[in-house]
């Protein structure tokens, strides 16, 4: 029995969780100085309500915090190859974007976090052959704005073969 295609979008969707979780930065800027002293119970349901495997509803978020919502497109389906793309949308609430520094790190909350998820994805050869074969590309970042919130898009692509 041949495996399931649309298996390895929730398959996709687990590595990145995984990735992200393991950065102690991201995990640092998401949650605060408390994530050093969170017990591993605590600290994965804390990432686990400001980073989420869906994209999001504006109106949904009522908290000041940063979070990080994804999703996984496939954009070719071949018998021997398919491609995908990966959706990331970084944002922040306006009330704290600018209240956060780290050395080696530019602009504000969502620039860092933006440079974070970059090293995280793509720097990290570990990470990276977890995604399949050829390199994981960052093909764009736009801005995203809404009343309260601001952030940034980052579409990745990724080629994988079966």
């Amino acid at each position: 029995m041949r495996e399931k295609t649309t298996a390895e979008r929730g398959k996709f969707k687990k590595e990145i969780q995984t990735a992200l979780y393991k950065n102690d930065d991201i995990l640092e800027l998401i949650l605060g100085e408390e994530a050093k002293s969170m017990k591993p119970k605590e600290l994965r349901d804390a990432f686990k309500e400001h980073v989420k495997s869906h994209l999001f509803i504006d109106d949904t978020l009522t908290e000041t915090a940063t979070y990080i919502f994804y999703d996984v497109e496939f954009t070719e389906l071949h018998t021997n190859i398919k491609s995908c793309r990966v959706y990331m949308y970084l944002i922040c609430h306006r009330d704290i974007l600018e209240d956060y520094h780290k050395e080696g790190y530019y602009g504000d909350r969502v620039d860092i976090l933006t440079q974070m998820v970059e090293d995280t994805l793509i720097d990290d050869p570990d990470v990276v052959r977890t995604f399949g074969i050829g390199p994981l590309n960052l093909d764009s970042v736009k801005p995203y704005n809404s009343r309260r919130f601001y952030g940034a898009i980052l579409i990745f692509s990724v080629p994988n073969f079966r």
